[in-house]
């Protein structure tokens, strides 16, 4: 099996796992309000988090795999296919690490009583270790920092696809826009370019994985497989 479509298996294997991390984490956590004596988590189903935490582990792990598979396809295509791959791996190692950090908060934070927004016992009873924040911390700020990394990474890989060629270059084009619309997730009144660019992002993961994994890659005008004129 050649390396890009591995790199396209392990591009779907990223989306179907992204895709169950976000809804597990959606319906089994919140944010805390402003006004919340408690500033991290509120986990209102243990087990469905985890599962949540897990699925964000390997979708990150199989973006970096993706990533390294990539750049061993596309070797000495374009200077942008190094700085895009690197950005793209980046992005799966640290999201990884917030999978890591929600699974080391689910083992830790008590369940919500009824779906409530507090925990099931007070924080007086319930003694906060001092590392629960920091990690609470770490999952937010990695989350957002790889999913940045990503945004980059499509623009980074704009050039590359549009020296390609042919329909690629609407695809350089969508590229682009996408992740410009990926470097929004640190405006907070952004929310519903938030929505579109994750959901933008996860059908990029699948187009890119089927379209690798048919053998539809092709080297630019001008080069052979291993990038010499």
């Amino acid at each position: 099996m050649t390396a890009a479509r591995i790199a396209g298996l392990l591009l779907l294997l990223a989306a179907v796992a992204t895709a169950v991390s976000v809804l597990t984490r959606l319906t089994s956590s919140m944010e805390p309000n402003e006004a919340a004596p408690i500033q991290f988590t509120i986990i209102l189903n243990t087990g469905v988090y985890a599962i949540a935490g897990a699925a964000r582990i390997l979708a990150g792990l199989a973006l970096l795999a993706a990533a390294i598979f990539l750049r061993r396809a596309t070797s000495a295509w374009h200077r942008w296919v190094d700085a895009a791959s690197l950005l793209l791996g980046s992005s799966g190692a640290v999201t990884a690490v917030s999978g890591a950090c929600m699974l080391a908060l689910a083992m830790e934070i008590p369940q919500a009583a009824n779906g409530g927004p507090g925990p099931v016992v007070a924080p007086i009873v319930w003694e906060i270790p001092g590392w629960v924040e920091p990690i609470d911390a770490a999952r937010w700020i990695t989350g957002k920092i790889g999913f940045t990394l990503a945004g980059i990474g499509l623009i980074a890989l704009g050039p590359v696809q549009w020296r390609i060629g042919g329909l690629l270059r609407v695809s350089a084009v969508a590229d682009v826009i996408i992740g410009v619309a990926m470097l929004f997730i640190w405006v907070d009144a952004a929310t519903v370019m938030h929505r579109v660019s994750g959901i933008a992002f996860l059908v990029w993961l699948i187009a890119s994985g089927v379209w690798l994994t048919a053998g539809l890659l092709k080297t630019p005008e001008g080069k052979t497989q291993h990038g010499n004129p």
